[in-house]
């Protein structure tokens, strides 16, 4: 089916929401909203409310609009892609050995969302993570930067550009920062299988793990998805401090099919259930700890990580203390005339 651009046909409009309905009525992990969307929509585009829009992608962005009017589901959504797209038939995307194949060459050369990684004054880490690649591609990365940052005294990681990916790369960098047995994180229901998955931070990871040592977590209204997964996780389990802004609040892992070559839909098949919480964030997002505005949030966790660094060394008496504090004292100050101005 044709859908370029600039001819959506009523034929094709009424063609793309026919199929949609039929994903989410085999697929959608709430039933009874799938049903609701679907009678909601049919009365729409029998009134005629869709009749002016006869472009792929203002169509779509005006139907996900409505989905999220019926659902609140941030993740149930339909897209425009210009240029074309396999069709898979009917199958998941996600589970397509070229797609896949594709997409690992994609993960390459976003260096699997590590975009940054160093050692801030103070011996603070500092981790810019832009997305959840899966382990088994981006697996090798995550934990040369986990090396790299493991003898820092304390871990900013910056979520704020970050919409999120795979979960169980949420799960792995999640087991750095706990010792002792495994602890269960999460579990995901899935409609399609009637089945729960539990999740659980893992028994063995390579190299040193990241514990008794400060964590901040930066967000954003950006943060989505397994990001704000593992902003949630760590902030319920008490073992990172979120600063920044409150997340987009999209909790329902998703699969992804392809209507036409041009248009997609992303359907969430299952809900996450935290281990502590019971519930999500869908629709809440992650509410940060301490609330600034996304732009000053690293400069507000590094003074903070710095301070306590600052008097955790000094309370032990121990000799980097006073190597570090000509250093974190002027750095103190350095930081403090940059957050009042």
């Amino acid at each position: 089916m044709s859908d370029t651009l600039f001819s959506l046909t009523s034929e094709q409009r009424s063609t793309i929401l026919d199929q949609l309905f039929t994903l989410l009525q085999e697929h959608y992990v709430f039933p009874d909203v799938a049903k609701n969307v679907e009678e909601t929509l049919r009365q729409r585009l029998l009134h005629g409310d869709y009749d002016e829009f006869t472009t792929a992608d203002v169509f779509c962005e005006l139907i996900t609009e409505h989905l999220y009017e019926i659902s609140q589901d941030r993740h149930l959504s339909l897209w425009y892609r210009a240029d074309a797209q396999p069709l898979y038939e009917g199958r998941n995307l996600y589970d397509d050995p070229e797609w896949q194949s594709k997409f690992r060459q994609e993960a390459i050369l976003q260096n699997f969302g590590f975009q940054r990684v160093e050692r801030l004054r103070g011996n603070i880490g500092y981790l810019d993570l832009r997305s959840f690649f899966p382990p088994e591609f981006a697996g090798d990365t995550a934990v040369a930067v986990m090396t790299f940052l493991a003898h820092t005294s304390a871990l900013i990681i910056d979520l704020r550009s970050n919409n999120g990916g795979e979960n169980y790369m949420a799960h792995l960098l999640s087991s750095y920062f706990f010792e002792g047995e495994p602890l269960l994180l999460n579990s995901f229901y899935f409609r399609t299988r009637q089945s729960t998955q539990q999740c659980w931070t893992l028994p063995y990871v390579p190299g040193k793990r990241y514990v008794d040592k400060q964590v901040y977590v930066l967000t954003g209204p950006q943060t989505a998805s397994a990001a704000e997964e593992f902003a949630y996780t760590l902030q319920q389990l008490k073992r990172a401090t979120i600063v920044g802004e409150q997340t987009m609040g999209a909790a329902n892992p998703i699969e992804h099919y392809q209507i036409t070559p041009h248009v997609a839909a992303y359907i969430p098949m299952g809900h996450a259930i935290n281990a502590i919480t019971g519930t999500n964030w869908e629709g809440t997002g992650v509410i940060p700890d301490r609330e600034v505005p996304q732009e000053t949030a690293l400069k507000v966790a590094h003074l903070d990580a710095v301070q306590i660094v600052l008097e955790t060394l000094k309370k032990t008496s121990s000799p980097a203390y006073k190597a570090l504090e000509k250093e974190a004292q002027l750095l103190i100050q350095e930081l403090l005339s940059i957050e009042q101005e």
